[in-house]
């Protein structure tokens, strides 16, 4: 590939944009290069997967071609600018001698790679949700499903903002540098610069097929990953790789988008009654399209309980520093902080329902339980921090009382997500509690009790008042 010959005239030695250009080239390759070297030890983690090995050759494929268009680039660059360094080895691009170009823009880029990172991890913790059944086919409130989506959905708007934010603050960035707009288009050669908008304009444009492309699985119809081993669909002959594209001589897939094809193939099943036969075409790998007839199983979830209970959050202050620093003596004082904890629960008729890292999930039948219990733990802390000043442990508190649900020993719902929203809003060593604990109990515990200014909370729609405990030094 040969460089086109450029119209303008070479620009001089220590003119910035030049090593501005070539540092954010370099910094590309560098990207390519660690795209690569981690495909070496995710194809290892992927061994077996049907397709896996497949994408990945891809993805290492466009990252060769990626550096090798970089590469050439830069070649072109130099032919224009031939007092400027590039590296010409091929395979070079721990070896460039540009350093990593920083800034705003790079910042950005840095948060961006965070947050797809987040937004991809948020993806897997939803398909874990459902097939974990916590999920609102489960639980209808507070469930880890939603959870994952909701948040999920606010980094991906986030990343279409940063889509959009990058290019203008790049703008921003070289203007400050006073690298001015050379471009020669016919806007940009008034003085009104559409750079930054051509790259919005194309980031959007990039994204537009691939979001588009969530019709190119439906068409294919429902891809079958492993069964349940004691599934009818199995039984039936229905496996790994097949692609169900019609139930009951309906279509499914086509032009529709992802969620209407669940949505629509979980209404024509729902349609059946327990036993009912369902009617399936289902096209094999080599495409070879059969009849498969199945009994609609209905399988009981799991027994429920909805109840009146008090909610208790612990969370040791400071715990996620001190295991960066010296994680055994984290693990440590862990192990104490839950040796407390549990010595008090059973003196005011508490359940553990499960640690959540260093904090404790703690159900109570009163909210007088609850608090007395925290009163207690907070106490038997201070007593022990008394002789140890050098290595102490503080914990905060949070309890709320309300409606919860309880699937197979855990718990859930709105009580539960208010309870987890008001424990770090309590001092390091302190307690706070809900407005409906604080109606049950300002009158039965020897403590006093500070009102706090109405908080709105995550995902709590009324605002919920809050009290400060004052834990008393003794009995």
């Amino acid at each position: 590939m040969t460089a086109k010959k450029s119209r303008l005239e070479p620009r001089p030695v220590d003119d910035p944009h030049k090593t501005k250009l070539r540092d954010h080239i370099v910094s590309m390759m560098r990207i390519e290069e660690k795209i690569m070297a981690a495909l070496e030890s995710i194809s290892k983690e992927l061994d077996g997967h049907p397709d896996a090995s497949i994408f990945l050759s891809q993805i290492r494929a466009m990252a060769e071609d990626h550096t090798e268009a970089l590469r050439i680039r830069m070649m072109g660059i130099s032919a224009r600018e031939p007092d400027l360094l590039v590296p010409v080895a091929p395979s070079g691009v721990s070896e460039l001698a540009a350093g990593q170009p920083r800034g705003p823009s790079m910042a950005l880029q840095d948060l961006y790679g965070l947050l797809g990172q987040a937004t991809f991890g948020y993806s897997v913790l939803h398909v874990v949700a459902h097939r974990q059944l916590d999920s609102p086919w489960a639980i209808e409130e507070g469930n880890t499903a939603d959870l994952a989506e909701e948040l999920m959905r606010e980094y991906s708007r986030a990343l279409e903002i940063l889509d959009t934010k990058g290019c203008e603050v790049t703008v921003w960035e070289l203007s400050k540098e006073g690298l001015e707009c050379r471009c020669v288009c016919p806007s940009c050669s008034l003085g009104i610069c559409l750079c930054w908008v051509h790259g919005i304009a194309t980031a959007v444009d990039a994204r537009r097929p691939v979001l588009a492309g969530e019709k190119a699985p439906s068409a294919a119809g429902i891809t079958v990953v492993p069964p349940r081993t004691d599934s009818v669909a199995l039984l039936a002959g229905v496996g790994q790789g097949d692609a169900i594209v019609a139930i009951d001589d309906q279509r499914v897939g086509g032009d529709v988008d992802v969620d209407a094809m669940v949505g629509g193939f979980l209404q024509a099943i729902k349609a059946h009654g327990p036993g009912d036969e369902i009617r399936l075409k289902v096209r094999n790998r080599s495409g070879d399209v059969r009849n498969v007839q199945l009994a609609r199983d209905v399988m009981d979830p799991p027994p429920k309980e909805r109840r009146l209970a008090a909610i208790m959050f612990t969370d040791m202050v400071g715990f996620t520093a001190l295991a960066q620093k010296d994680e055994s003596r984290a693990l440590e004082l862990l192990e104490e902080h839950r040796a407390l904890v549990r010595a008090a629960l059973p003196r005011h008729r508490g359940r553990e329902v499960k640690t959540i890292g260093d904090a404790f999930l703690l159900e109570f039948t009163s909210a007088l339980d609850a608090t007395a219990c925290a009163i207690d733990v907070q106490r038997a802390v201070r007593k022990r921090n008394q002789t140890r000043r050098r290595d102490p442990i503080q914990l905060r508190i949070g309890i709320h009382v309300g409606d919860l649900v309880s699937v197979s020993g855990d718990i859930y719902g709105d009580a539960v997500n208010i309870a987890s929203r008001i424990e770090p809003m309590a001092e390091p060593g302190g307690i706070c509690v809900s407005q409906q604990v604080y109606d049950q109990v300002w009158n039965k515990v020897p403590v006093k009790m500070a009102e706090l200014a109405r908080a709105r909370l995550k995902n709590v729609s009324a605002p919920i008042g809050v009290y400060r405990v004052s834990v008393p030094t003794s009995r």
